[in-house]
């Protein structure tokens, strides 16, 4: 068993265009061998780009404010705090903030490996989320 807190994580910010902020929870570098767990912080009009996991599957547990899911399909999925998404492995998709607060939600990877780009990203100094901010 490990514990972690929260706001002692690190914070990773992607480039621009699609600026947005990670945090890691779980993955290989903590022990785990076939999941990776993370939350998602994407502020006001923040989106990402159109991605795949080719063989990862995603579930995303939504804990704050609200946005959108769109597939390559063109299928838009509103979203909000309480609302849970199963994306298959090798489907397209985006998420974009479309609130006035922060869009925050979990997000579980199996098998592991979407992180490991995560973990590419600049460290945010001087930037750690708590509990209550994540709310």
């Amino acid at each position: 068993m490990k514990k972690f807190e929260i706001g002692k994580l690190p914070v990773y910010r992607a480039a621009p265009p699609n600026v947005r902020d990670n945090q890691i929870l779980i993955d290989k570098e903590v022990g785990a061998e076939n999941l990776s767990v993370g939350i998602g912080i994407y502020r006001k009009g923040q989106a990402s780009e159109f991605h795949t996991h080719v063989t990862e599957e995603e579930v995303m547990i939504y804990l704050k404010g609200k946005g959108i899911m769109k597939t390559a399909d063109g299928e838009e999925v509103e979203l909000a705090a309480g609302d849970v998404t199963y994306v298959p492995g090798n489907e397209s998709h985006k998420l974009i903030n479309t609130g006035d607060e922060d869009f925050v939600f979990l997000f579980i990877y199996s098998p592991m490996g979407p992180e490991r780009n995560i973990r590419k990203w600049d460290i945010v100094k001087d930037l750690n989320y708590s509990l209550e901010d994540l709310r």
